[in-house]
């Protein structure tokens, strides 16, 4: 066992969406005498560190590859694949949460596409280790770059829900929807059939959606907030189109609101079984099964403190 247990967590390559989620819950959960050094923190994270990104990718990339060559103590623990492990002298193990940019590209830029093509090929050749965040990252790994994956789950346990934002319906149901690959045009079509219900849609900051009678869109939510919206919704619906491991299905099952998920495969991973799975990717399905939702069954919630000690002794064992 080495005797200095510094990670080094390089967060370069973490955007809005769950990846944000995992590195509040990580630093949050990490364990007392290993000591945490983040590195190219999102600029909006309100978490300590040693930097943050600023002034687009390239130097965000830039700054984060000459702080890691200079990190000359611990591991390197890389939240998603990002270039600027190739500036690391450290051991490095990296996070995979999904490979959309090959698999599901839609709504992806060529520029985008190919930074992530590049990432990606630099932390499969770079990293002494990798975690897939499912089964089917697992899989997707080995049969489009024949790398060998260890799965590591994240957590799925939301701090208390707190104050939900001021004007939401009273019956409503929520998706997710900031990026293309989320199904929300499923949702929007299968609202139509429940006049009974509006359908609130998390977008965040980068996805818009015409507005339409009953569809409330909201921006980004602090993490309380976030939960008082799910809690209080009559479903959490998830038709996504393709997910790498379906964190915020987890979350609900955890708030015990009722789950919708699409036949993804990951999606029925994360929720172990406890989900309402649509029979196919159409609007028709989804209505099928909002017509037949039930109470989700009492399950075992992984804890965030769970997935953070697991990933711990992954590192250091």
């Amino acid at each position: 066992m080495p005797s200095d247990k510094t990670t080094v967590l390089d967060a370069s390559g973490v955007g809005p969406g769950g990846i944000t989620r995992v590195l509040t819950e990580l630093v949050r959960h990490w364990p007392a005498g290993h000591e945490l050094r983040v590195i190219a923190a999102p600029e909006s994270w309100e978490g300590e560190a040693v930097s943050r990104q600023s002034g687009g990718r390239e130097r965000t990339i830039a700054a984060a590859t000459a702080a890691l060559r200079k990190e000359t103590r611990g591991r390197v623990l890389s939240l998603s694949p990002s270039l600027a492990i190739a500036g690391a002298r450290l051991p490095v193990t990296t996070i995979v949460h999904d490979l959309a940019f090959r698999l599901w590209p839609r709504g992806l830029s060529r520029a985008v596409r190919e930074y992530r093509r590049i990432s990606y090929a630099t932390a499969i050749r770079r990293s002494a280790a990798l975690l897939s965040v499912s089964a089917r990252t697992q899989h997707d790994l080995l049969g489009l770059y024949e790398a060998a994956s260890a799965v590591w789950h994240p957590g799925s346990d939301l701090a208390l829900p707190g104050t939900p934002p001021p004007g939401l319906p009273d019956n409503y149901v929520v998706v997710t929807g900031h990026a293309a690959h989320k199904g929300v045009e499923l949702a929007l079509e299968a609202i139509r059939a429940f006049p009974q219900y509006s359908l609130v849609v998390l977008t965040g900051d980068s996805q818009r959606y015409p507005d339409q009678d009953r569809v409330v869109q909201l921006g980004r939510l602090d993490d309380a907030t976030y939960a008082a919206t799910v809690a209080g919704a009559r479903a959490f619906l998830m038709p996504s189109h393709f997910e790498g491991f379906g964190l915020p299905a987890a979350e609900a099952l955890a708030l015990g609101v009722p789950t919708i998920i699409s036949p993804d495969p990951a999606l029925h991973e994360a929720t172990a079984g406890a989900a309402t799975r649509m029979r196919s990717w159409t609007a028709e399905a989804l209505v099928e099964a909002l017509h037949s939702l039930d109470a989700p069954p009492r399950r075992g919630v992984r804890t965030w403190k769970e997935a953070t000690d697991e990933l711990v002794e992954r590192l250091w064992s």
